[in-house]
C-alpha cells in the first residue's frame, strides 16, 4: 500500500512538472497565426502589462548596457534588468534556479558550452522569433531553442612592443616555440578553444598539444578583457585565447594590442534562451525579438562583435578578408 501510494505522489509530480514545463511556451502559443503587424502589436500590449524582463548574460558591462539602452529606448514600458555573469557561473545559477523551482531570468544570453547541455533538462522554451528568417542554418536550431545573437572570433593576441610582426604565430603549432616559454597567459575557462582544438587536431593530438602547450607554463587568469588589459600593461607578451571584440576595443583607445592571424580562427557564437516558466515570457519574447533585429545587430557592431543576422555586415570583415575562421 505504501509503494502504491508513493507511486500516486510520483506520477502527480512527474505530470504537474511536465505541465508547468509547458507553460511559457503554451502562454505564447497565440502569437503564431497573427499577421506580422498584429503579432508585434498584440506582444507589445501583453509586454506593457509584464512591465519587466530581466535577462541574464554573459557580456561585458559596456556591451550589455549599449544593446540595452537600445531596447528601452524603443520600449520605454519594459524595465529590462541585465545580470552580467563571467565564465561558467551562468551555467550554476540557472541549473540551481530550476532545480529549486525559483527561475529568475525570462531571457539567457550566453556562448558557455555547458548552457546546450542544459537543454536535455528542459528548462529552455521553445521560441521561434520572426527575425530568425534572417539568420542561417548553424546561427539557430530547428527546434526554436536557440538563435546565435552575435559571434565572437576567438584569435591569439599579442603586445605590439613586445612581439615583432615576423614572429607572432601563423598555426596553432607555433605557440610550442621556444620563444614564447613563459610569455604566454590563458584564460582558466577557455572550454570552447579547448574543444576547437581537439576537433581540428583530433583527440589524441589535440589532448598532446594541450600537453605541451601546459608545458611553456602560460600564466592563468580568469577575465579575457582583464587578461587583454595585463597583456597591454606588459604582464606577459601573448595571451593564447581570448575575444577579438576585446583586443580591438582596447587598441582603439591606444593600448599596445593586437591580434595573432594563427590558422584556423574559430567562432565562438553567444545563443539566446527563452527561460522556462520565466516571471515574464512576453516580454522575454519582445526582447529576444529586439535582439535579433536588425537595429539591435547594428548595435552589437558597434561593440566590436560580429553580427548573426544576415542583413548586417561585421565591421570586421575587411580586416578578416583572406583568414581561415572555422
Amino acid at each position: 500500500m505504501q509503494n502504491i501510494k508513493c507511486s500516486l505522489i510520483f506520477l502527480c509530480f512527474v505530470l504537474n512538472s511536465s505541465t508547468a514545463l509547458a507553460q511559457t511556451e503554451a502562454k505564447l502559443s497565440w502569437l503564431e497565426s497573427l499577421p506580422t503587424v498584429e503579432r508585434e502589436t498584440r506582444l507589445i500590449e501583453a509586454a506593457k502589462k509584464d512591465a519587466q524582463v530581466v535577462a541574464y548574460a554573459n557580456l561585458d558591462v559596456s556591451g550589455a548596457k549599449a544593446i540595452a539602452d537600445g531596447f528601452m529606448k524603443k520600449y520605454p514600458f519594459v524595465n529590462l534588468q541585465m545580470v552580467h555573469f563571467s565564465g561558467a557561473s551562468i551555467i550554476n545559477r540557472v541549473e540551481t534556479e530550476a532545480r529549486a523551482g525559483k527561475v529568475g531570468s525570462d531571457v539567457i544570453l550566453s556562448g558557455q558550452l555547458g548552457m546546450v547541455a542544459l537543454l536535455a533538462k528542459k528548462i529552455i522554451a521553445r521560441y521561434r522569433s520572426p527575425q530568425r528568417e534572417f539568420y542561417r542554418d548553424g546561427f539557430k536550431d530547428k527546434e526554436g531553442l536557440w538563435t546565435a545573437m552575435f559571434t565572437n572570433l576567438s584569435v591569439s593576441s599579442y603586445n605590439t612592443k613586445f612581439v615583432k610582426k615576423e614572429e607572432v604565430p601563423r598555426r596553432v603549432e607555433d605557440l610550442l616555440s621556444p620563444r614564447w616559454k613563459e610569455k604566454l597567459a590563458m584564460d582558466t575557462q577557455s572550454y570552447v578553444w579547448f574543444g576547437a582544438i581537439l576537433q581540428l587536431l583530433g583527440q589524441e593530438q589535440g589532448i598532446r598539444f594541450m600537453r605541451r602547450l601546459n608545458e611553456q607554463n602560460p600564466t592563468h587568469i580568469r577575465g579575457r578583457r582583464h587578461m587583454n588589459e595585463l597583456l597591454a600593461a606588459g604582464e606577459f607578451e601573448m595571451v593564447v585565447d581570448t575575444n577579438l571584440n576585446s583586443v580591438l576595443t582596447l587598441a582603439k583607445v591606444g593600448a599596445p594590442l593586437w591580434f595573432a592571424p594563427v590558422r584556423p580562427l574559430f567562432l565562438s557564437p553567444s545563443l539566446l534562451y527563452m527561460s522556462q516558466n520565466g516571471s515574464h515570457p512576453h516580454a522575454a519574447a519582445l526582447l529576444i525579438d529586439y535582439f535579433l533585429s536588425e537595429e539591435a545587430q547594428r548595435i552589437v557592431v558597434s561593440t566590436n562583435r560580429m553580427p548573426a543576422n544576415s542583413r548586417v555586415k561585421p565591421a570586421e570583415a575587411q580586416l578578416l578578408e583572406g583568414l581561415d575562421i572555422r
